[in-house]
Order: structure tokens, then sequence, then C-alpha cells
């Protein structure tokens, strides 16, 4: 029941939301209704802003170790791959670095190798024990005391191995630092910034950054500022269009991605930042570029229009049709009581024409009502694009004799 009461509710919210349309396009009945004339007109919703282009992605560069510049290989506004150098390092300790690595990676070859013969050698003493003491020339314990040196020749093998593989490991990572010793660049795009300097010492927490990118610029991001009053006006379906101040005569066309709910302050104004994606793959446009932005969320030119406010006209006592069995199902449900059954009823119809796309309106013919589901288009302010269910010239009551314009 709440449910359907809340339909109900909604419905009764967006109808008293609808300004009325203007007065001299009104005519009121002798019974009071006042209706309109279905003509041709235009529906337009524009709300200006405010934006700015942003790179998709970009990136501060710094070395990832420390180290002297020997060379910088790239200038500003140059295009490049990722992965690509930007500038050579060098460290002048990273010699003296990779020569104790290697010298610890022979050491602890040759500590395995000394104890790998050491194992070998007891494994054999082992074995001639056994046999001297099938023969009843060596007792059971000097056989047990060789098995003893056995496991202890072989503990010592295992951790020499262990020894060896982290030396290796040592001496891999020395090599693979002093491979990567070099500045590259994080992504496909174009370096915006250069600071890096032959000579200049660097490390990774430098506040500074060596290098600035920016991702290529095949998209761009539309930063949008929409006016606190304009927000309600705008929703995920509306067309953006902008231009900027370098190409005035120009008009660009963006997808909205997103509108945010967080409110910005900025003194006594508040706006709202909705962000839109831009192809450029023209390559016309660069980020940091300054847009005169319109959110478009209605523009249908010479359209059939009635006022908003006809579509949710209903006559006095007006109910809703009802199956049978859902009329047996309501009154079952609301324990017989015709009030709530009127009001599921008519949530229930309100619901299917706000899924279907259409709503109900009412001609005056002959001085009598007559109903008409028609399918809506746009709208914006004052009007509805009609696009099925009525013609020219026909007559729509807007409201009845005891509302009033709101």
């Amino acid at each position: 029941m709440r449910a359907l009461l809340l339909n109900i509710c909604l419905a009764a919210a967006l109808a008293g939301s609808v300004v009325a349309c203007a007065r001299k396009e009104e005519a009121p009945t002798k019974s009071g209704l006042v209706t309109f004339v279905a003509t041709v007109g235009d529906i337009r919703d524009i709300v200006p802003a405010t934006g700015a282009l942003m790179s998709m992605a970009g990136a501060d560069v710094r070395a990832s170790r420390a180290g002297v510049i020997t060379a910088v290989l790239v200038t500003e506004g140059q295009t490049v791959r990722a992965g690509q150098v930007l500038a050579t390092m060098e460290d002048p300790g990273r010699a003296a670095v990779e020569a104790e690595a290697s010298a610890n990676a022979r050491s602890f070859s040759a500590s395995l190798e000394e104890a790998q013969i050491a194992l070998r050698s007891a494994r054999l003493d082992l074995d001639r024990r056994r046999t001297l003491q099938r023969g009843g020339f060596v007792s059971a314990a000097a056989v047990e005391t060789a098995e003893v040196e056995t496991q202890r020749a072989q503990a010592a093998v295992d951790r020499a191995r262990n020894q060896h593989q982290a030396a290796q490991a040592r001496l891999m990572s020395v090599a693979a630092q002093a491979q990567t010793s070099d500045v590259r660049a994080p992504l496909d795009g174009k370096v915006t910034l250069v600071l890096a300097k032959v000579g200049q010492r660097v490390a990774p927490e430098d506040e500074r950054p060596l290098f600035k990118t920016e991702a290529a610029d095949t998209d761009l991001l539309l930063e949008i500022m929409i006016a606190e009053t304009d927000i309600a006006r705008v929703g995920p379906d509306s067309q953006v269009m902008f231009t900027v101040d370098a190409f005035p005569d120009i008009r660009n066309q963006a997808t909205l991605e997103s509108i945010g709910t967080a409110p910005i302050r900025e003194g006594r104004f508040v706006s709202y930042r909705a962000v839109a994606r831009y192809d450029n793959r023209a390559g016309v446009l660069t980020p940091g570029m300054t847009a005169s932005v319109e959110l478009i969320q209605a523009d249908s030119r010479n359209v059939l229009r009635v006022p908003a406010q006809a579509l949710s006209y209903r006559p006095p006592g007006y109910v809703a049709p009802l199956s049978d069995a859902q009329r047996k199902q309501l009154m079952k449900e609301y324990n017989n009581n015709e009030t709530y059954v009127r009001a599921a009823a008519n949530g229930m119809e309100y619901g299917r024409h706000i899924r279907n796309g259409t709503r109900l309106v009412f001609l005056l013919k002959d001085g009598k009502l007559e109903q008409r589901e028609v399918r809506i288009g746009a709208q914006a302010g004052d009007y509805a694009e009609i696009l099925s269910g009525i013609s020219k010239g026909e007559v729509i009551v807007v409201r009845g004799a005891d509302e009033r314009s709101r």
C-alpha cells in the first residue's frame, strides 16, 4: 500500500511543479474549464555554463633512484611513448655496489661447491661403513655416527644453497636497477614540463618532478561548472555543446558522463561540477582551454505541443479503469476501502504511463470530455511535445474550474 500511495504522491507533486502556460494561449469555457488548442511551436531548455578542457590522465615523473642526470633527451611539447627514455642517470656509487654483489655471489657459489663436496665424501664414508658392518668389521655405532655426519653435510649444503640463491638474487636486483635507472615516460602522451638538467643530483623523494606528462589527447575531459539555480534543469540525457575562445565559431559536442552532487562554494555562489568526454582525435583542442558550454535538455523546433499542466489534469471523480481481477485484488488488499482502491488504481495507471513514455489527456469536443492517451517527447518550461495521440487544432483541457494557475 505504501508503494502505491507513494506513486500517488509523486504524481501529485509532479503535477503541482508544472508551471501553467501563458494566459493568452488559454481559453476558459462556459463550464470554467481552461483549454488550449494544440499548436506547432518550439520547446527549448538550454542551460548556460562555463567549463575547461582537461587531459584524461597525467603524471609527474621523478627519478626511481638517487643519482646524477647525465643527459636530457626530450623537450617540452614532444610526444612520447610509454617506456621511452626521457633522461639518463648515473650513480657514482653504483660500481662499488655491483662489485660487492658480484663478489658475494662468487663467494657463496664457492661455499656451496665445498659443501657439496663434503656431502659426497660423507655419503661415501657411510656406504663404506655399512658394507664393513655387514662383514662384521664395523660396529653399528660407527655406522650411526656416519649417518649423523651425512645429515650434517646435507644441512650444510642446504644452507649454502640458500645463501647462494640470495646472493644471486641480490646480483640480479643490482643489475636490474642499473637497467631501469633511466627516467622513462609512464604513458603515451606529451611532455608538458621539463625541469631536469644535466649534472643535477636527484632522488625519488625530491619535491619537484623532473618531467610532467599528459596522456595522448585523443580524448579530453570537459569540466563543467553548473550554477545552483540551474542544476535541476540538467539531467543525464542533457546534450553538451561548447565553444572555446580560440575557435569561437566552431561548436563542439561532448558526451555527459557524470553530474556531481557535492556543492562547490565560492563566497556566496554555489555550483556543481559535471564532467563530459570530448573526442579530440582531430587534435585541434588542447588541455587548459576554457569553454562556453550549453547543456541542452530540450531543443525541439516546430513540434506539436501542449501545456505541460494538461498532462496532469483529471476530471473530478476520475478513477483509472481496472480489470475485474485487479479490482478484486485491490479490494481484498485494502479491506474494501473504496478510497484506497481508487488511489491505488490511479497510482498504477500513472506508473504505467511513466514507464511507457505516455500520458493521459482530456479533449473537449462538443462540450464533452474525451479521454486520449498520447506519447510525449521533450518537456521544458511550460510545454510538452506530443509525438502521437492528438492532432494540431484539437482542444485540450489544461485545468478545471476549481484549479488555479500555478
